[in-house]
Parts: C-alpha cells; structure tokens; sequence
C-alpha cells in the first residue's frame, strides 16, 4: 500500500515521497464520541490548529543538489514557487560560531574555528554537533528558553514580593531535563502531575533521582505570581487557578483559554463551559501552604517516599526518647526531693545545727538509681542525634486537595455563580481529534490531563513545541505567534513542513535533540545572512527563509560570552545564588533589589527579582517574568551601547583578555592579532589591524599606559556588534 502510494504521487506529480525512515505511517483514526457543539465553536471546527496532523509528501524541487535533508525540500519548494533562491552556505567560521552561540550559548574559541576550518571530514560539522548537544551547557542555554515559557523567577512579585528561596529546584529541573534529553512527553507530565507518577515498588537509585525530579518539575504550576495579601481569599485562591490555566494552554497547547473566564472566547472556539471545565482540575488542587493574610506557597521535602519515611521515623523516635529523658529527669528530681526532706527531718529529730543539713554530706546518692536512668536517656537522645538524616530540601509544589467542580461564575465573579457545577473536561473542539480523558472521582484529574496533552495523536502539542524549537533556533517561528496557535494567531508560513516535523519528533521519542540535529544539518539552517538585492521587496521579513536572520543574542548569552572569552565563567552546574530565606522580602516599599549579580556563574543561575530585574537583564529585553514568554523581543537603543561602555563587569573582562594577550604578544601588531583572536576568534582584517594600532598609538600619544591602551581596545571589542550578534 505505502509503495502504491508513493508511485501515485510521483506519477500525479505532486511530489517526490518522504523516505520510508522518515515517514510517520498513518495510524488509524481512534474511535471518538464527540460531545455536540456551540454554533460558534462548531464554526471554529475547521480552523487549522485543530486538524489531524498530516503525513505531507516531501516536495519536487528543482536544485536538488542543495538538498542535505527533508527540512530542505519544504523551504526549497515554497522558494521556488516564489521565484526565489535560498543564500549560499555561509563559511565555516561563521557556521560554527552560529552553532555554539545557538546551542551553548557562548561563542567558539579561535583554536576551535581553526581546527574546524582544517577539519576536512565529511562529519566535521555533524561531529561538533554532537558535542555541543553533550555538553552540559547546552541545558542551560536551551533550559532557558524554557523557562521564558514557564514564567520563572525566584520571587513572587505583584503585591508582596517575597521570596521563592526554592524555586531553583525547578529551574535545575529543566535544566537537567534538557541535558538528558528527556522527551518532552515526559517533561511536559511531570510538569503538570509529577507528584501523580507512581514510585517503583523496589526503586533503584536512578528511579529515586526521578522521583526527586518530578517534584521539582511542579514548580511550573506553583511559581506563578500570586497577589499574596489578597483580602478576599476565595478570589485569591481562583486568581491562581486562572494563572495555572493560562500558562498550561498557553505552554502546550498554544491556546488562549483563560481569555474565557468572563464570557465565551471572542474569537477562539472555546466556550465559558469549556474554562470552568478545565478549572475543575485545577481547583482540586492547593497552591498553598497558608493561605491566611499573606499566603505562604506549597512546599514539600524534595525526596522520595521511603526518603521522607526515614526522616519521620527518626523524628518520631527523637520524640520518643525526648519523652523518656523528661520522665527521667522527673523521677531524679522527686527521688532527690524526698532524700533532702528525709534528711532535714532527721536533722529536726536529732537537734542537729542547720549548717549539718546545709552543708552536709551530698545526699543525692540516695537517688543514685533514678539518675542513673537519667543519664542513660541523655546519652541515648545523643546516640540518635549521630543517626540523624540528613535535612531535606524543599521544593514548591501544588498539592492535592478534595475534588473541587465549580459551576461557572457570571462574568467571572467567582461571587455569583450560576446554574449546575460543570464536569471536569478539556475543551469540547480538542475532543474532534482525540477524546477527553476520564477524570477520576477521587483525584484532581492532572495526570489524566497531562497525559491527554502528551498524546501521540494530539493534534497541538507537537505542532507547539517544534514551532518553539523552531523559533529559538532562527529567531521567528513557522508560526510565528507560538504560544497562540488560535483564530488570530498567524497561519505557518510552511504548515506542510510543520506537520512534517511534528510527525517526525513523535518517531524520534519526542527528542529535543534529535530535532536540533535535523534542524542544524538543514542547508536552510546553513544558509549565509547576507540579503540578496531582489529580496527586501519579494521576501522582507525572510519568512520564507531565503537566508539566516541576523540577530542579536540575548542577555544570558551577552553576559555569558563576556565572562567565557575573558576566562573568568565558573561552569557550575546548579544551586541558588539567591541570599535570601523562603519568603523572606526581596523588595520592600521603594526600595531596591538586594540581589546580588556579581558572581561569575552562568547568567540562568542569577536570581531573577519580580518588579526589580538585573540592569543587563532590562537593557537586554529580559521579558516579564510574570507572564509565559514565547520569543522575546530584540530592540536596538543607545542605552544598550552605552551599558557596554560603562558595565564594570566588561571592563573587568576587557582588563584580563589585555593582561593575556601582553603577557604573550610584544609588538603592537601582535597585541591586536591576539586581542582579536580571543574577542572573536579570527585574526584582524588589513584595514582593523592598521586602525586598531593606531588607536594604541593615539592613546600611547596621551599618556595612557600599554596595558590600560590594550585594555581600551578589547573593551572596544567586546562592546562590537560583531561581538554580540549571529548570523
């Protein structure tokens, strides 16, 4: 059949066939009893988003010679039906520089462009590849971009900005998830039910760490911003089953359901019925610890079951033996009573002096047996105390609560609600492809939910995050609104290549590396940034991917670059540099963050303060950490400029490359060749060369000192736009 089929398209000359390893079969559609539907949801049914998943054939194209793998056909095909070529392959230098800035976020060094452009092999570029997406950087730079999507920050913001001291459990989380190429399916459940997941009934220590993990993973539900001291605390307590709506749908499903809290979506085929729906899932959680005055997050012992069993039972032991030394220390002290009463009843009998009775033999040993027994309780507690486990940590979580089905709220006024509860459910134009689960009686329904969402044959979920993959490798999406897959959201520029590659994560596990691989061997990744002349009027925006779009970086891999070329970035993987305890204010009133970035760590390490953001991070479009991010912004202003010139921390870099490059370099000439190899990795074009040595020379004319001249050249360097930008 599947040989017919490709014989058949051939012939009709709609295209050549997929090859069979890269071809998803089509699986028998599952049977579906579709509840009816709204007028104006049924109206919605045949908006693209919703649609099965397609098995496309890969294009005909007529330069089949550029080809290097399916991503190519696509953007050849719609290329040429525009009239358009795509730019050559970019050099090697380029290429690479793109790739380390892309997947690790720090640019290569001079000794690593160099052995690659000698590097004939016909895998050299798939080769390094491969080591990037090994290395442990690579989490952290891709880690990052999640977290944009997941909110993050270590701070609640909005009202009461206190501390989120734990909140770096999950971003490690991520960060892990990542580096282990953990497939999405299972990143996205344990995000959304991860406490859900049962343990192995005999749990290897690998199983122990993943049942660590998945706690962390829970962050993503708890560490939304949250108005703390909100009066009304039932309004509190819906405010944050809202947020956790918006962020889920936003996140996975690239949908905009919390805009239906009020009234039915204006534009979207989701109903008020269908929000009150879903918000019955996560009303049947907590998000609290302490909800009274100013709320207190949900936390719990980051450790498995066995984990906290041990600490508890130590703790009820410590009670025990606790109990037993105040018992002793009870007994001892009535045994002592009663010998100095006996004593000084002797002393009145025998017409003894007061001084006999007061200064007299000890009589203590008359309850040698009870303090004996005191004793030993004593020196048991402290035999326990050797045996104590170690503190746990904590980590925020939501909890399960009683199953809480709401009916909906007139305008969203969880005050005036109306009509019968509404069952749990997803929303009623997602069951056209794949049938709601069945929410437990006794459970908040998140694991049913998170794995309805990673479904294989969810017709969003993989659509939504290889457009994410997609847009943080060149900077715009196949969608490019990729956390609103909606009515008024954009329609993919290539949707046959989009469905091509969701088909093609799902055969790949759902690996997230798998896709960079196919991605960054692509010619289209490969292509040059230069703009072809006839291009700014056919093809502007490059949504057709006739070139690699230049762009900044952003402001981790600005700060991060600055730190690894001057050799002074710590690669510690982890842990907080946050200074302050769990709830603890970070701001307070007016005042300023607290907050300290001076650590040479990697820029996702530093404490991101809600309402008062690391200067680089503002300047930088930093996004706001309130809110899921999809792509972030890229403004080009003076300010930008200006925080180079001025930022301590790129003069501090600018200090040690020049020290470097003196200790080893003697001649002007030398010096320049050298700052420039360590700043950007290749030596100096003639016309650079000449000025930058007669900028030492103008500097050596004012008085300034060799070092503190070469210093002012590689400030100049790092402050370049060459410095900051791929392309």
């Amino acid at each position: 059949m599947l040989a017919f089929l490709l014989l058949l398209a051939a012939a009709s000359g709609l295209g050549t066939a997929i090859t069979p390893s890269a071809l998803q079969p089509t699986q028998e559609p599952r049977a579906v009893s579709f509840r009816p539907l709204p007028e104006k949801t049924a109206k919605g049914a045949s908006h693209w988003a919703y649609q099965p998943i397609q098995n496309p054939l890969r294009p005909r194209v007529s330069n089949s010679a550029w080809l290097r793998n399916e991503i190519d056909s696509f953007i050849l095909a719609r290329l040429e039906r525009e009239g358009l070529s795509p730019a050559p392959e970019t050099d090697r230098r380029t290429l690479l520089r793109r790739a380390y800035l892309d997947l690790i976020g720090v640019p290569p060094t001079a000794a690593e462009v160099l052995a690659f452009e000698q590097d004939r092999a016909s895998d050299a570029y798939e080769t390094r590849i491969d080591a990037l997406l090994a290395s442990p950087m690579y989490g952290e730079r891709w880690g990052r971009h999640w977290l944009d999507v997941a909110r993050y920050a270590d701070s609640n913001g909005v009202d009461e900005n206190v501390a989120y001291a734990n909140a770096f459990h999950y971003r490690d989380y991520v960060i892990d998830a990542f580096n282990r190429d953990m497939p999405f399916s299972e990143f996205l459940t344990e995000q959304i039910a991860g406490d859900l997941i049962p343990e192995n009934a005999t749990p290897t220590a690998e199983d122990d760490a993943r049942t660590r993990g998945r706690l962390a993973a829970l962050g993503f539900l708890a560490l939304g911003p949250k108005m703390l001291a909100e009066p009304d605390k039932e309004k509190e307590r819906v405010d944050v089953v809202d947020e956790q709506i918006d962020v889920v749908s936003k996140a996975f499903l690239a949908q905009t359901v919390a805009c239906a809290r009020c009234h039915d979506h204006k534009f979207d085929p989701i109903s008020q019925s269908d929000y009150f729906a879903l918000s019955g899932v996560f009303r049947s959680v907590t998000t609290f610890d302490d909800i009274a005055t100013v709320g207190r997050v949900a936390h719990r012992p980051l450790a498995t079951a066995a984990e906290v069993a041990r600490t508890e039972k130590w703790r009820e032991r410590a009670k025990q033996l606790d109990d037993a030394r105040i018992a002793a220390r009870g007994a001892m002290w009535r045994a002592e009573q009663s010998a100095h009463s006996a004593r000084y009843l002797d002393a009145i009998r025998e017409g003894k002096p007061r001084a006999w009775y007061v200064h007299g033999e000890d009589s203590t040993h008359i309850a040698s047996t009870e303090r004996a027994t005191f004793n030993a309780s004593v020196d048991t507690r402290q035999e326990h105390d050797t045996r104590k486990p170690a503190e746990l940590p904590r980590v925020l979580v939501v909890k399960e609560t009683k199953v809480d089905e709401t009916p909906l709220h007139d305008r969203g006024d969880h005050m005036t609600p109306k009509g019968a509860p509404v069952a749990r459910s997803i929303p009623a134009i997602l069951e056209r492809t794949l049938a709601s689960p069945v929410f437990p009686a006794a459970a908040s329904g998140r694991l049913e939910l998170a794995r309805w969402i990673a479904d294989d044959e969810n017709p969003l979920t993989t659509r939504v995050i290889v457009n994410r993959l997609w847009t943080w490798h060149f900077g715009v999406g196949l969608v490019d609104t990729p956390s609103n897959f909606g009515v008024i959201g954009s329609v993919p520029s290539h949707p046959e290549l989009l469905d091509f590659l969701a088909r093609r994560f799902v055969r790949d596990g759902w690996s997230m590396k798998a896709m960079h691989r196919l991605i960054v061997s692509s010619a289209t990744y490969r292509q040059s940034s230069a703009t072809h002349l006839a291009l700014p009027t056919t093809d502007p925006d490059n949504r057709l991917l006739s070139r690699f779009s230049r762009r900044r970086v952003e402001a981790e891999a600005i700060r991060d670059s600055v730190l690894f070329t001057s050799g002074a970035l710590d690669k510690t993987l982890g842990g907080t540099l946050l200074a302050s305890k769990d709830h603890d204010y970070v701001t307070n009133d007016q005042s300023g963050n607290s907050a300290n970035y001076d650590a040479p760590r990697r820029t996702v390490y530093l404490p991101v303060i809600r309402n008062a953001m690391f200067g680089l991070f503002t300047a930088f479009d930093y996004p706001d950490a309130s809110t899921p991010i999809d792509c972030r912004s890229r403004t080009t202003v003076a300010p930008q400029a200006l925080f180079f010139m001025n930022a301590p921390f790129v003069e501090d870099a600018a200090q040690r490359i020049a020290a470097t490059v003196s200790s080893a370099n003697a001649s002007p000439e030398e010096q320049v060749r050298g700052a420039f190899r360590i700043a950007l990795a290749r030596d100096p074009h003639a016309n650079e060369r000449a000025a930058s040595e007669s900028f030492l020379a103008a500097l050596a004319h004012d008085g300034l000192q060799p070092d503190a001249a070469l210093t002012r050249l590689c400030h100049a360097l790092l402050s370049s736009n060459e410095f900051v930008t791929m392309e």
